[in-house]
């Protein structure tokens, strides 16, 4: 009954929870910002500024996604063995077959015999083009073939994925998002729960023994606990767990085939992309493995041709080593370029989004964890501290500004 009566007396403190509330949703919210913004320091490095926690981290988080793609979810020669179909990817590069039989007539014909060319008519040039097409068709399908079975001497995942997150920063903090999405909001609205909640202990608290230290403690309890505990809940329980009547589970962990068909896509579309993977290899030793292909290839198809009777007339042997540097030169001047060869076969080839989702869906708890759980773990302390020191300024704030007269009346 006395604290009903002083409760009366003092209406006022039924703001606390609602103060409490407001709290408990702010700090979490700063707490999120945090993670993410800014993207660069900002400050007087390296101590006096605050970089965001996962830009700051990019690239040690960016190896930790690695060994969960490379151990767990993908294996490029694995992937190439089960899913590549040469007639398949060769029926995607119509328009670069199309501009490379251009090139090659344009260069021996065009260029090399135009008077006979011109002289062979409609018809004929229709025959010509249709066949130097069908060996070019060919020289694709063996030329893919070759990468596929050399995939891992080409293309090299972590160096690409470390690469594509030093280029853009805030790409893995955007990959962390979408994945989590809905957790990031489940911290922030359980602020308000939460905050609540210790609020009304807060309140029965004070108004019993109204001292001074009271609010700003409980601003510290506050910031600290409802960060704590909607980190907590977002990972446990991992596997559902009875408690009376209510099932409950960590909600990351029930949203396991969302999550994975998130990340799939982010890590298909952003990071192991076409453009990434491309420029990756151009600057690397795959480079080298790729034009040695393509020099073989290319080279069987210029022979074939020189041993051919008109061709030894259309191009003379003094100029056939100048004819095959040019056509080999324009073709690699062409391969990296979006829409080609080598940027579809990065691209297209292989249903990168589709085996990465389905990989993670049969994860394990502790390595689907894995996922998301590195984001929150770096610097995890910060961001609680983060939220006690709010909460005890709010408390101070409160305090100071808004139950200053209801304590002395309850003091009394």
């Amino acid at each position: 009954m006395e604290l009903l009566t002083r409760i009366q007396e003092n209406w006022i403190v039924l703001l606390i929870p609602l103060i409490s509330s407001v709290v408990g949703w702010f700090t979490n919210v700063v707490a999120i910002k945090m993670m993410f913004h800014p993207v660069e320091f900002v400050g007087i490095p390296p101590y006096l500024g605050w970089q965001g926690v996962i830009p700051a981290n990019a690239l040690r988080l960016a190896r930790v996604s690695n060994t969960l793609i490379t151990e767990k979810l993908l294996s490029l020669r694995q992937l190439f063995d089960e899913t590549f179909s040469a007639d398949s990817f060769t029926g995607k590069i119509g328009a670069v077959i199309d501009d490379l039989t251009d090139q090659i007539i344009d260069e021996v014909a065009n260029t090399r015999a135009k008077p006979m060319w011109d002289n062979a008519g409609e018809f004929m040039q229709n025959k010509v083009r249709e066949r130097v097409r069908a060996e070019v068709v060919e020289v694709s399908h063996a030329i893919a073939l070759d990468m596929a079975d050399d995939i891992d001497s080409i293309m090299d995942i972590e160096r690409t994925v470390l690469e594509a997150i030093d280029r853009h920063k805030a790409l893995m903090g955007e990959m962390f998002y979408e994945v989590g999405r809905q957790e990031f909001k489940f911290i922030e609205r359980s602020g308000l729960y939460f905050g609540f909640l210790f609020g009304v202990f807060q309140m029965i608290i004070w108004v019993l023994y109204p001292a001074p230290w009271i609010l700003p403690a409980a601003g510290f309890g506050v910031g600290y606990l409802t960060n704590w505990i909607a980190i907590r809940l977002v990972f446990a329980p991992r596997e559902p767990t009875k408690v009376g009547p209510i099932t409950v589970q960590g909600l990351f962990h029930k949203r396991q085939p969302e999550v994975a068909e998130a990340f799939g896509r982010i890590v298909a579309t952003r990071v192991l992309n076409a453009d990434n993977i491309v420029k990756t290899v151009m600057e690397s030793d795959g480079v080298t493995r790729m034009n040695e292909i393509v020099e073989y290839r290319v080279g069987e198809l210029i022979a074939k041709y020189e041993a051919h009777p008109l061709a030894k007339l259309v191009v003379p042997k003094d100029e056939r080593p100048a004819l095959r540097t040019e056509v080999l030169e324009r073709i690699k001047a062409e391969w990296p370029k979006p829409g080609g060869f080598f940027h579809t076969f990065a691209g297209e080839s292989v249903d990168l989004h589709g085996e990465l989702e389905r990989r993670m869906k049969g994860l394990d708890r502790e390595s689907y964890e894995g996922v998301l759980r590195p984001a929150f773990q770096q610097d995890e302390w910060k961001l609680i501290a983060a939220g006690a020191v709010l909460g005890t300024v709010a408390g101070f704030l409160q305090l100071v500004y808004i139950f200053g007269d209801a304590m002395e009346r309850l003091s009394r």
